[in-house]
């Protein structure tokens, strides 16, 4: 096995089950800003919150209001510099830099580290996704690094695979995306009332991209493997990963329904942990995979979602 450690970002929700299986040496934390103002480091294991359905029923009420904050550059190098000591280089996967500053942190713990730590290497990789996006990339990198691969062998492998990565779901909470801005309080209303459920890819920036809109669920996993079918490659070489923010029914259909239609490799589950899901909200259920190359502009994956909606 090559000699670098992978240290994960929080925000990438793997549990220890799965950092144990990937052999992921640490993580570090972010900060989950309670509504009383106090502050809790964020883990990927649901210490913070008896269960991911208590923390989604919390972030509902409108009583409550949760924030997060990003990891010091004293917090990164506690993290890094253990190993720096151990002889090992690091490979630090983060959530996107269009979502977070975890990104630019650690480019700066990396220069200073670096030069404190002469021919000791420290890769940072912004990922562009969030959530299990970001654990799908460091388990790949575990695989390269598996299978011999150097850390600049996988550092570029990986950089050259991750916008053929794809988000596909629905998220039906319509009103908690209207506290946070994202939609008026009268589209929230009445999509909610009919039961509009928006479905989003991820774009070149780093962020998520709504690409279209389908009346109830049904319509809605119809169209999340539809476009599923049109865009993953190779889906039976794959693990393909599930996350959700408390509709286990929604992603135990959309888990049946990937089963049957793409037979991948595996199926990872795993429930969308306090540090992104602050953000997200209630109601998002999706798939991720690989694909065919997310487009400029997301032209090509809002022509697909167009032919597929028939508009």
């Amino acid at each position: 096995m090559s000699d670098f450690v992978i240290i994960a970002d929080a925000n990438c929700d793997l549990n220890k089950g799965l950092r144990e299986r990937f052999a992921i040496a640490d993580y570090v934390p972010s900060h989950v800003v309670l509504p009383d103002g106090s502050e809790q480091f964020t883990d990927m294991d649901w210490q913070l919150y008896k269960s991911p359905k208590e923390f989604y029923e919390e972030l509902r009420d409108k009583k409550k209001t949760f924030s997060t904050a990003i990891a010091s550059t004293g917090e990164v190098r506690s993290h890094f510099e253990p190993f720096l000591k151990e002889g090992k280089d690091i490979l630090y996967i983060t959530i996107s830099g269009g979502m977070s500053g975890t990104y630019n942190v650690g480019l700066m713990v990396k220069k200073e580290l670096e030069q404190e730590y002469p021919g000791r290497t420290i890769e940072v990789i912004d990922s562009l996704r969030y959530s299990v996006a970001i654990g799908m990339l460091n388990a790949l990198a575990s695989s390269l690094r598996s299978e011999g691969k150097s850390l600049k062998e996988t550092v570029e492998h990986i950089e050259s695979v991750k916008n053929n990565l794809h988000q596909m779901g629905p998220m039906d909470d319509l009103f908690f995306l209207a506290r946070k801005g994202r939609i008026s309080k009268g589209k929230a209303f009445m999509g909610q009332l009919i039961g509009i459920k928006p479905l989003g890819d991820f774009n070149l920036q780093g962020m998520t991209t709504v690409l279209g809109k389908a009346k109830g669920k049904k319509a809605a996993l119809d169209t999340t493997i539809e476009y599923m079918r049109k865009t993953i490659v190779k889906p039976e070489e794959q693990i393909i990963w599930l996350t959700d923010t408390n509709r286990p029914e929604t992603i135990k259909e959309l888990k049946e329904r990937i089963e049957k239609e793409f037979h991948p490799k595996e199926i990872i589950y795993v429930p969308c942990g306090p540090a992104c899901g602050v953000n997200i909200g209630p109601g998002l259920a999706a798939a991720y995979y690989f694909g065919t190359p997310i487009t400029e502009g997301s032209v090509e994956e809002q022509k697909l979602m167009n032919e597929i909606l028939g508009k």
